[in-house]
C-alpha cells in the first residue's frame, strides 16, 4: 500500500492499492461505456492498467433513440441506457470475459416485453441511478417532472414497476439528474430549471416519499445540474451553471439539507459533471465552458471543499460533459463533447491531474457521460 496526501483546506491521507485499477491482481479487468448526443448507441471501451482506453470489437453498440444517460447494475453484469426521445430505457448484457455489449435473450419478468430489453419509462428520460442496496433503478423524467422506479431482477436484470410510478415531484420539477444514498434510503434530483434540490425516502418496496421541506433551494438563480453524495452519506453536491460554482449541503438524519459553511463553491466556466473519488476525499468538475477540470479536497468532518493546488486541469479537448474516478482513485476520465474525445488524467499524489499516454481517446460521438464497470 501506499499513501497519497491531499492539501488544500485540510490534509487527507488515503490508502491506495499498489495496482492501478481495482481488481486487476485478481484478474479482473475494467470497462468504460460511453453516450453522446446525435447517436443512438453506447460506446465500449477496454481500461488498460496504465488508464489508456481501448475501443472493443464492437464499438458502438445500438441503444435507443437519443441514448443519454448510463448506469450498470451493482453486480456490473448489466448496462441500464436512458432513451431520452425514445421515452424509454434500454437494457444489456455486459459480458464478463471481454466487456462487450449484448441483448439480453430473455427476461423474467411477470409482464414480459418486446423486445425483451426495452422498458417503458415517462416522457424524456435524462438520468438514471441503481440503488446500491436493494434491487431498484430510478429513472428522472425531465419533461414529465417525475421519477419511474423499478425492480431488477436479479438474475436477468430485467425491470419491473414499482407499485404507483411514476413519483411526481411537488411542486411541479424538470429534473435534471438524481443520486442515490450509499444506505440506499435517500434519493436526491436536481432540478435545474427551478434551483432545487428534492428529496426522497425509498421504502423497501421502491416507494418514494418527499422528505419535509423538499425540495430545498440551492441558491437564488441556481441551476442545479449534475449531483452525486459522498460515499460515507453525510454530505451531497450539485453543479450550478448559473454561478460557476459547485453547491454543498450536509445531509440530515431525517434527509433534510443544510448547507455547508462556505458553500457554493468556486469552480471553472459552466460545469456539467461532477464526480467524487470512491474514498470521498476528492470532488471533481467537468467544466464545459473552461474546457478543464476543477479539483477539490473534500474535508471529511465539514464537507467544505478546498480547492487543489493547480486546479483547474485542462482535458485537452472542448466541451467537458461526463466525469468518472475510477475504482481506486488513479484516473479520472472525461467526455469532451466539442472534440469527440475522452480525456483520462492521472490522478497524482496531491490529487492533481496529468494526461495519460494517448490522451484524449476519440469516439464517434459526442459524448456526454461516461461510466466504469469493473467484471
Amino acid at each position: 500500500m501506499k499513501a497519497k496526501t491531499i492539501s488544500a483546506l485540510c490534509v487527507i491521507i488515503i490508502a491506495f492499492a499498489g495496482y492501478l485499477l481495482t481488481g486487476c491482481a485478481s484478474g479482473h479487468k475494467q470497462f468504460a461505456y460511453v453516450v453522446g448526443q446525435g447517436t443512438n448507441e453506447v460506446f465500449e471501451f477496454l481500461v488498460h492498467a496504465d488508464g489508456s482506453l481501448q475501443p472493443l470489437g464492437t464499438p458502438n453498440f445500438p441503444a435507443g433513440s437519443d441514448a443519454v444517460a448510463v448506469a450498470p447494475h451493482t453486480s456490473g453484469q448489466f448496462l441500464y441506457v436512458a432513451n431520452f426521445a425514445g421515452n424509454d430505457i434500454t437494457e444489456l448484457d455486459i459480458n464478463k470475459g471481454n466487456g462487450e455489449l449484448s441483448v439480453p435473450v430473455s427476461n423474467s419478468i411477470v409482464v414480459s416485453t418486446n423486445p425483451p430489453n426495452i422498458f417503458g419509462a415517462d416522457i424524456g428520460p435524462v438520468s438514471l441511478a441503481m440503488s446500491p442496496t436493494a434491487p431498484f433503478l430510478f429513472v428522472a423524467n425531465q419533461t414529465s417532472g417525475d421519477i419511474s422506479a423499478y425492480t431488477v431482477d436479479p438474475g436477468a436484470g430485467g425491470l419491473g414497476t414499482v407499485q404507483n410510478s411514476p413519483f411526481l415531484i411537488t411542486p411541479a420539477t424538470n429534473p435534471s439528474a438524481l443520486a442515490i444514498s450509499p444506505k440506499g434510503n435517500l434519493l436526491f434530483t436536481a432540478n435545474a430549471a427551478q434551483g432545487t434540490v428534492a428529496v426522497f425516502t425509498i421504502d423497501s418496496n421502491g416507494q418514494l416519499a418527499a422528505v419535509a421541506g423538499s425540495p430545498f433551494s440551492a441558491g437564488a438563480g441556481s441551476a442545479p445540474g449534475a449531483i452525486a453524495v459522498d460515499p460515507s452519506g453525510r454530505f451531497l453536491y450539485v453543479t450550478d451553471k448559473a454561478h460557476n460554482a459547485v453547491v454543498g449541503f450536509a445531509i440530515q438524519s431525517n434527509g433534510t439539507l443544510t448547507s455547508i459553511n462556505g458553500s457554493p463553491f468556486a469552480t471553472g466556466a459552466l460545469p456539467a459533471g461532477l464526480a467524487i473519488d470512491p474514498e470521498g476525499a476528492l470532488l471533481y468538475t467537468a467544466n464545459s465552458g473552461s474546457n478543464d477540470v476543477s479539483g477539490f479536497a473534500i474535508d471529511p468532518n465539514s464537507g467544505t471543499l478546498g480547492a487543489l493546488n493547480g486546479s483547474p486541469f485542462p482535458t485537452g479537448g472542448i466541451g467537458p460533459s461526463g466525469i468518472a474516478v475510477n475504482s481506486n482513485t488513479s484516473v479520472v476520465y472525461v467526455t469532451d463533447q466539442g472534440t469527440h474525445d475522452i480525456a483520462a488524467l492521472a490522478i497524482s499524489s496531491g490529487g492533481g491531474l496529468k494526461p495519460v499516454t494517448g490522451s484524449p481517446f476519440g469516439v464517434a460521438t459526442a459524448a456526454t457521460q461516461i461510466t466504469l464497470v469493473s467484471r
